[in-house]
Parts: C-alpha cells; sequence; structure tokens
C-alpha cells in the first residue's frame, strides 16, 4: 500500500516537472549509465559554467536522480526531508510552479538513473534530452534487475531516446550493439585511450606531479573529430579524459546555439570540484596520497581507479618521455577496499576476478565486508597472494587505524634509514633497497567501496593529515553519522 501511495506521488510531480520544462523549454542534457554518471555531470556542468558565464545553467549539487531526483532537480529543490509534511508542501510547491514560476535556467543537465525495470520510461516521460550522454555499464543493480542484460535494455533507451545527438562511450560494448539504431548524430569517445577509432579520442596521458606538496595533475592530447588541444587538468583518471573531451564536445554545440563563436583554444587548462567520494586527492598522514573513491563501487569502476593509482605511481618514477625520474621516491600502494553490492548472482564471481586484478599491484591490502571475506582472501590465496600482505577488518575504523599504525611503521622505519646511511659510504646499500627501506618511502592509498554498511570514508577520516579536511569527505551528515554509530 505504502509503495502505491509513493508511485502515485511520483507521478504527481513527474507531472509538474514535465509541464515546467514544456513551458520554459530549456536545453535538456541528460546522462545515464551504471557507472560514471555523477563525475560526467559535474564535469560537463562546471565546463559549460566555465566557457558561457553569462548563461543559465543548472545541475543539481547532490546525487537527485531516479523517479523522485529528476523531479526534484528539475525545480532545483536541493534538499528534502522524508516526512509527510515535507511531501505535501513539496506537492503544492511544484504545482504553483509548473504555473507561475520563471525560468531558472537556459541549460540544464539532468541524471537519469535506475534502479528497478521501466524506471527509465518514466525518467523519459518527463524529459527526453536534446543532448545525450551515454557512460558505461556494469553488474550494479543485478539484485533489482536479475539480468545484466536487462539493466542494459534499460539502460539503452535514453540514448534511443535523445533528440538531438548523443555521446556514446566507444569502449561500452553495448555502444556498437545500439549504434546503428540511432538515428539522430551520435558521438562516439573514449574513456581508456585504447581504441583511436572514436570521433573523440585522447592519448599521451602523463600525470604530472609536484613532490613538495603532492600536488598532482594530469595533461594528454585530445581531439575531437580533426581539432587537437593540449589538456591540463587537476582530474586524474583515463575515464575523466573522456567525460572533459564531451564536455568540450557540448560547449562548441551550445556556442552555436547560443550564436557564440567557438571558445576552445588550443591549449586548455580545466579545474574541477567533483561531489565528495567521487576520485578526491588528499594529503594524508606520514606524507602519503590518499584516492578517496568511497562514494560506491562497483566491478568496473574498481578496476579503472585500481589502474589510475597504479599511473600515479609510475608518474613518480618516470617522467612524459618513459625516462626514469632522477632523485625519485619510493612509491608503495596500499589498496582499502570493501565489498562490491547489489551485484546479486554475480557477488562471488565479481569479488574473485578482481582479487586476481588486484595481484601484482598492490604492495599491501586493507579488506572490510563480508564478500571480501568470503571470496576475495580465499581467491587471493588460490592464486598464490603473499597473505601476510592481506589483511581483513571488521569494519572501516578498524581497517583506517590499522593502515595508520602500518604507515607510522613504515615512516619510523625509513627515518631509522636517513640516521644509519648519513655516512656517504653508506647511501644506497643494495641490502636496504632489496629490503625495501628508502629515504623517500612514501604510500599511495585507493580507498574505495559501496556505502552500504562499508563506509570506507571513516577509515580516509583517520587517515587524513589536515582533519579539516573531513568536511569534504562522503556522508557527513548527521543523518548519516548516526546511522553510522
Amino acid at each position: 500500500m505504502k509503495q502505491k501511495i509513493l508511485l502515485q506521488y511520483y507521478k504527481l510531480l513527474a507531472f509538474f516537472a514535465k509541464k515546467y520544462l514544456q513551458k520554459h523549454n530549456p536545453i535538456i542534457i541528460g546522462i545515464n549509465g551504471s557507472v560514471g554518471k555523477t563525475s560526467c555531470r559535474a564535469i560537463i556542468h562546471q565546463t559549460l559554467q566555465h566557457y558561457f558565464p553569462d548563461q543559465k545553467i543548472y545541475t543539481s549539487s547532490k546525487n537527485f536522480n531516479g523517479e523522485l531526483g529528476l523531479p526534484l532537480s528539475v525545480f532545483c529543490k536541493e534538499s528534502r526531508t522524508p516526512n509527510i509534511w515535507e511531501f505535501i508542501r513539496t506537492l503544492f510547491n511544484f504545482a504553483y510552479q509548473s504555473l507561475f514560476a520563471k525560468k531558472k535556467y537556459d541549460v540544464i543537465i539532468l541524471e537519469y538513473g535506475i534502479d528497478r525495470p521501466g524506471e527509465m520510461d518514466f525518467l523519459l516521460n518527463i524529459a527526453k534530452p536534446d543532448i545525450g550522454v551515454f557512460t558505461a555499464l556494469d553488474a550494479v543493480h543485478s539484485e533489482q534487475f536479475g539480468d545484466p542484460n536487462a539493466i542494459a535494455e534499460e539502460e539503452v533507451k535514453m540514448p534511443l531516446n535523445t533528440k538531438e545527438v548523443v555521446f556514446l562511450n566507444n569502449d561500452e560494448p553495448y555502444t556498437h550493439q545500439i549504434i546503428n539504431s540511432i538515428k539522430i548524430d551520435k558521438l562516439t569517445y573514449q574513456t581508456t585511450g585504447a581504441k583511436p577509432n572514436a570521433n573523440i579520442t585522447f592519448q599521451n596521458s602523463h600525470i604530472i606531479n609536484n613532490t613538495e606538496n603532492n600536488n598532482i595533475a594530469n595533461s594528454f592530447e585530445l581531439t575531437i573529430g580533426k581539432k587537437n588541444h593540449s589538456i591540463t587538468t587537476n582530474q586524474i583518471g583515463k575515464i575523466n579524459h573522456g567525460y572533459i573531451g564531451v564536455a568540450l564536445a557540448i560547449t562548441e554545440i551550445l556556442a552555436h546555439k547560443f550564436q557564440k563563436n567557438n571558445p576552445l583554444q588550443k591549449e586548455i587548462t580545466l579545474n574541477y570540484t567533483l561531489l565528495p567520494g567521487r576520485m578526491t586527492l588528499f594529503a594524508g598522514v606520514e606524507e602519503s596520497i590518499i584516492l578517496d573513491s568511497t562514494y560506491n563501487a562497483s566491478p568496473l569502476s574498481m578496476r579503472r581507479l585500481i589502474d589510475t593509482t597504479h599511473q600515479i605511481k609510475q608518474s613518480f618514477l618516470f617522467n612524459k618521455d618513459n625516462e626514469q625520474n632522477k632523485n625519485k621516491k619510493n612509491k608503495q600502494v596500499r589498496l582499502a577496499l570493501g565489498d562490491m553490492r547489489e551485484l546479486g548472482d554475480f557477488t562471488e564471481k565479481e569479488h574473485r576476478l578482481l582479487a586476481g586484478y588486484c595481484q601484482g599491484i598492490a604492495d599491501k591490502m586493507f579488506l572490510v565486508g563480508e564478500s571480501m571475506k568470503n571470496y576475495f582472501l580465499d581467491e587471493a590465496e588460490k592464486i598464490g597472494c603473499d597473505m601476510k600482505t592481506i589483511q581483513h577488518f571488521k569494519n572501516s575504523k578498524l581497517l583506517g587505524n590499522a593502515m595508520k599504525t602500518a604507515l607510522e611503521k613504515l615512516s619510523l622505519k625509513s627515518k631509522e634509514y636517513n640516521q644509519e646511511n648519513k655516512s656517504p659510504l653508506k647511501r644506497g646499500n643494495p641490502a636496504n633497497a632489496r629490503r625495501g627501506i628508502g629515504n623517500s618511502e612514501e604510500v599511495i592509498i585507493l580507498c574505495k567501496g559501496s556505502q552500504n554498511t562499508i563506509f570506507l570514508e571513516e577509515a580516509v577520516k583517520i587517515l587524513l593529515k589536515n582533519k579539516a579536511d573531513s568536511k569534504h569527505l562522503v556522508r557527513q551528515s548527521e543523518f548519516w553519522l548516526s546511522k553510522k554509530k
């Protein structure tokens, strides 16, 4: 009964949202896929704001999507309180705005998120996007759908119903199944750098690090059609290269719509602020670097973040010409990984595959969650991982404290090494090198896991060098903090 009432409530909100959009006719950019939607949305939004400061460009600052979240985004509602009086106020407010509110934005960027069959039809009935972006598919929400093919069939409805132009991930297999069915303009883009036959491609990705303060940036060469650009950005990870390429291509499209000159230059510098828990870099204790991706986790996003962490490590050892850096710093990779949830029948398989993927990349692994315990650990032992380098913990706070202690011990070893090797004759002792002790031993930490009961951001909080940075972590509201107790 409760679910039926909620569905009717959502239908009313959707009706008012649809009427508002029909009345004001903004340009609608829609983003969908089972991974990468929110980061892609933030990159597109901030890029368009940068190039079109005189236009009203809106996207929700929250992770609002789905049958409730999309109408909230249409009316620029940035918060919600789950009680009956708030529901009633929201209903009447949206009804009023659909009739009398002025135009709030020229462009709105919406996230089409689904977690059950039929939900995409509901969202597309509210608004079919003028410009669509299809990110990637993964096994998330398999519990609700039962079959990844069912997820794909639901997700691809958005690109198939986009009105003007759609951007398709060339590294996503389903792109090639639907591309010939799309009758509007379509552009493909890369997210791995492995397939140069896309319309938007990148190459020569190089992480730039400042060893004085652990600042990290990314540079790469971007090609949009026949135009080449040199990009420098604070966003790391090849998947974000693809999203930046899409954002700049959309910039060109909107420049034409707004009757403006193409604002893109040959050399472009773009800095972004993504939502908490999505590939954010922090300074950690004992000069460590933390890559915080604790918002959520799926098999694909796990693998890509592990690749990015390895790329960061390599950037400290080699320059962009693949020559060994002088005064290099020894970098260890330590992974703090939590369960990947909502995988249904694929839970065991995906956690076992992840164990194999991590082999040979991480110096130490710290795990939390039942699936990590039951499947990842078992598989790691079967494939011959050094089990002394892998630990499992009951919760994320225990994991964080153990990682901090391990970092302190490593730092102490480095200090002892420096004291013992002050003499020029003792510097560069091969025996010490074989023991993994150096005068510049530093650690890159990746923290990633699903949100439901895992909450690896609490481990990040313990590892932060500057405790004030905890306000930039995900799920720090009173509601979430009380839920974690």
